[in-house]
C-alpha cells in the first residue's frame, strides 16, 4: 500500500505543476494594461549567466500602457533591451532613454484580443491533456497493483474513483483560470 501513497503524491505534484504552469502562461498574456509579472521572469544573460529580469533591474508601470525597466548596472541596458525584444516577439520595441528602458504598449485591437483568446483556449486544452496523461499513468499503476495482488479489488475501484475526482478538481482549476483570463481579454 505504500506504493499507492506514492502514486497519489506523484499525481498531486504533477497536476499541481500543470496548473501552475498554465497560470503562469495565462499571466503572461497581455489583456490591456501592462502586466509587470509577465515581464519579471524574462531571462537576461548578464555576468555570464542567465537571470530573471527582476534580479537585475527595477520594473515599474507608471501607466496602463507604459513599463519602465531601470537596470541596477547601466552597462546591461542593451542586453536587457535585446532580451525584452525577443520576449515580446517584436510586438513592442524597447526604447532606451538615459538610464532606463521604456516599453510603450499599444492598445489591443479586437482582432488581437480574439487571437489571444484562441491561443489561450489552445494552451488550456494542452494543459488539460497533460492532466489526462497524468491520470492515465496513475490509472495504469493502480491497475497493475491490483494484478500483482498489492491492492484488493474494492480498494482499486475506490482509488480509481478518487483519481477521477482529483483529475476533475485540477481540470476545474484550469477551466477557472481560462474563463477568468478569457473574460478579461474579451471585455
Amino acid at each position: 500500500m505504500a506504493d499507492l501513497a506514492q502514486v497519489w503524491t506523484d499525481v498531486d505534484n504533477d497536476m499541481e505543476l500543470a496548473v501552475m504552469a498554465f497560470q503562469e502562461e495565462a499571466q503572461k498574456m497581455r489583456a490591456g494594461a501592462v502586466n509587470v509579472d509577465a515581464l519579471k521572469n524574462t531571462q537576461v544573460t548578464v555576468y555570464g549567466s542567465s537571470m530573471p529580469l527582476y534580479q537585475v533591474a527595477t520594473i515599474s508601470a507608471p501607466s496602463a500602457a507604459t513599463a519602465i525597466i531601470t537596470p541596477w548596472d547601466k552597462g546591461n541596458l542593451k542586453t536587457i533591451g535585446d532580451a525584452l525584444t525577443a520576449e515580446l516577439k517584436n510586438e513592442v520595441t524597447p526604447t532606451v532613454k538615459e538610464d532606463a528602458i521604456y516599453l510603450n504598449f499599444p492598445p489591443l485591437t479586437q482582432e488581437k484580443k480574439e487571437e489571444y483568446a484562441r491561443l489561450l483556449k489552445d494552451r488550456s486544452e494542452s494543459f488539460r491533456q497533460r492532466l489526462r496523461e497524468v491520470r492515465q499513468t496513475a490509472k495504469t499503476k493502480i491497475e497493475e497493483m491490483k494484478k500483482t495482488g498489492e491492492l484488493p479489488e474494492d480498494a482499486m475501484y475506490k482509488a480509481l474513483e478518487d483519481l477521477d475526482e482529483t483529475t476533475k478538481k485540477y481540470t476545474d482549476q484550469i477551466n477557472d483560470i481560462y474563463d477568468k483570463k478569457r473574460d478579461l481579454l474579451l471585455k
